[in-house]
């Protein structure tokens, strides 16, 4: 024989990612054929449909195949069967559903979802009794609004399970009611995303702090202890799985590693403020500085805007009277040398160069991937 069932959802209740569980409220309806209760009306004072208990008319040894919290046979219990006189069974099984949903947390908040609900045989094989969708999707015509998933699409499956007995493999026709989701992600914008953002943008603000101010390092520490306070948040609310890993959660780390990367760096510059003035500069210092964090800091603008040696032209020129001569080594070479606090300044400003640009740009390219990529996904 076959039986038809659909699915008719009524609400979204929840969709957890810790428990890794879907609830929903529904009702099953299912249709089946019973050769033994037909009758002619006519000999019935045309009688053509009776109401039955499941202690009155066989029904179908159906269960919800991945049900957390009831596994047993679906029963009757108070609903009613109808019962035509051409041998039609019909019965609307309301329930509520709590069933297995692996989320994908890859795109979270962005994310959608597709989540199952399993409907198989417990006693009939499938060359007993052949399961059949009743519509060709989940009914949702009396569903109401969910706050934080938005009901996208969904279909029915049908496959075939097995099941090895005693007595060899079994086979069982299975249903499955798959209803995609699609999560409202403007209430995580605001208290997710915005949060991480401005955070890790204050990161960078530390290298432009004064020295003398005294707080470099504590601000670095109160930035980076608070981006480890967002990181546990966030990851207390996620799924404790390695099968998939959200990008929120990689920037994230990524922020991390950049907040203790300024506490070191920071530490660094202190170390360089503070070094003995009287103690001369190493000369591969000075060609760092020179070549690499003033050039690429472009501090005072003439190290990536103008030509270095017509810099050290222009400063001879304003220390004797406006005339180049000939000038010796030791002459050229101390304007070329930096103060130990000089280098201090100039991997100050290259430093905070660096981490701007490789904050706006990583994080530019995160959003990008959150959300397109979540929309081809």
């Amino acid at each position: 024989m076959t039986a038809k069932v659909g699915l008719s959802l009524m609400s979204i209740n929840d969709l957890n990612m810790i428990d890794q569980s879907m609830t929903v409220m529904g009702w099953l309806t299912m249709e089946w054929g019973d050769y033994r209760l037909k009758w002619e009306k006519a000999n019935y004072d045309d009688v053509d449909q009776i109401f039955a208990t499941d202690r009155d008319v066989w029904k179908p040894e159906l269960f919800i195949d991945n049900s957390l919290d009831d596994v047993s046979i679906l029963q009757g219990g108070n609903s009613l069967f109808r019962v035509s006189n051409t041998g039609r069974v019909d019965w609307e099984h309301p329930r509520i559903f709590v069933t297995t949903c692996t989320v994908d947390t890859t795109f979270y908040p962005f994310d959608t979802q597709e989540c199952a609900i399993g409907v198989t045989s417990s006693a009939h094989t499938v060359e007993e009794m052949k399961l059949l969708h009743l519509w060709e999707n989940i009914s949702v015509k009396d569903l109401v609004e969910n706050g934080e998933w938005i009901y996208v699409t969904s279909r029915v499956e049908t496959s075939v399970i097995k099941m090895t007995t005693g007595k060899g493999e079994k086979e069982y026709s299975l249903l499955k009611f798959i209803v995609v989701l699609t999560r409202r992600y403007d209430y995580y914008v605001t208290n997710v995303i915005l949060p991480v953002i401005t955070t890790s943008l204050l990161t960078i603000l530390v290298f432009i702090l004064p020295v003398d101010s005294g707080e470099k390092v504590s601000y670095a520490l109160t930035v980076l202890l608070a981006l480890a306070v967002l990181l546990t948040l966030i990851a207390d609310s996620m799924p404790s799985t390695s099968i998939y890993v959200s990008i929120l959660s990689v920037y994230l780390a990524y922020t991390l590693v950049m907040g203790v990367l300024a506490v070191g760096l920071t530490v660094l510059v202190l170390r360089i403020q503070s070094h003995d003035s009287e103690k001369p500069v190493p000369v591969w210092l000075h060609k760092l500085t020179r070549r690499l964090f003033a050039r690429g800091a472009c501090w005072k603008g003439f190290f990536c805007c103008r030509n270095r040696k017509e810099h050290l032209n222009t400063a001879l020129k304003s220390s004797n009277g406006g005339h180049v001569g000939k000038y010796g080594y030791d002459q050229r070479r101390g304007f070329l040398m930096y103060s130990w606090s000089q280098i201090a300044e100039i991997l100050d400003w290259f430093l905070f160069v660096l981490f701007s640009w490789s904050t706006i740009i990583v994080t530019f390219a995160f959003m990008v991937i959150l959300k397109v990529g979540s929309t081809f996904y």
